[in-house]
């Protein structure tokens, strides 16, 4: 028999004709997050933070020309803040954990750092005062005594749960932290970062254990009724706030 070259070409297409056809359809199959719809924030007129007066004005002074001294209470920083303890933008900040006092130099720290961090969709807003109280110090090398010192500096007093600073906008939490961690960082208390979730967590846990606690013998009934003569160890704020602050 006579044999008949075929070409490598037509082999191919003989096999590919007489044997099934089979398609095989690879795709990689990626995960991909929804965008968050930012339709609902609303922005302030100023999105930058602005500069806060180092000094009060008007200055109130005494009839010799001299700025009015106050004494040195702890009364402007003690307790819990019982206004500006919420996010009004609902969406990420900056929270005292304890009381304490901001110096100028702190607030014009802060502001310079934010504002050069800010984007065109973002914004801050400050939710302290600018300072207002006085404080007052001795030169260096003088003896104590003859009277008040004059006044150094102003500071702005904050208590326990108060806002110092709130940032929004198209941001997300991983975006915001480092931002504000730069100021959790530098107070002169505890502070910490967060967001309107976490305070809403917060508020209904407190509340969940308030309903839910089986125990009768709570820190404010054993105060209130003197258990075991415990009001004798315990400070006249201890029976106001029970031990939180």
């Amino acid at each position: 028999m006579s044999s008949i070259l075929i070409p490598t070409n037509a082999l191919w297409m003989i096999r590919s004709l007489t044997k099934p056809q089979c398609y095989v359809q690879t795709a990689a199959y990626m995960k991909l997050k929804t965008p968050k719809n930012y339709d609902h924030i609303e922005y302030p007129e100023r999105r930058k933070l602005k500069m806060l007066e180092k000094v009060p004005h008007p200055i109130v002074k005494t009839s010799s020309n001299v700025a009015v001294q106050q004494k040195s209470e702890a009364k402007y920083c003690r307790g819990p803040e019982p206004i500006h303890n919420k996010l009004i933008y609902g969406q990420y900040g900056v929270q005292a954990l304890d009381g304490g006092f901001l110096t100028f130099k702190h607030i014009e720290n802060w502001r310079l750092f934010i504002n050069f961090k800010l984007t065109n969709t973002m914004f801050a807003r400050w939710r302290i005062d600018a300072p207002w109280k006085p404080v007052t110090k001795k030169g260096t090398g003088k003896r104590m005594g003859k009277g008040k010192s004059p006044i150094s500096h102003y500071v702005t007093p904050v208590k326990a749960g108060r806002i110092i600073v709130e940032l929004g906008g198209e941001i997300d939490y991983k975006q915001v932290y480092k931002m504000l961690r730069h100021v959790a960082r530098q107070c002169p208390f505890e502070a910490r970062i967060v967001s309107a979730e976490i305070l809403e967590k917060e508020q209904q846990q407190e509340k969940w254990i308030a309903e839910n606690n089986l125990n009768p013998f709570s820190y404010k009934y054993c105060a209130k009724n003197n258990f075991m003569g415990i009001k004798k160890d315990l400070s006249p704020y201890d029976l106001i706030w029970f031990g939180k602050y």
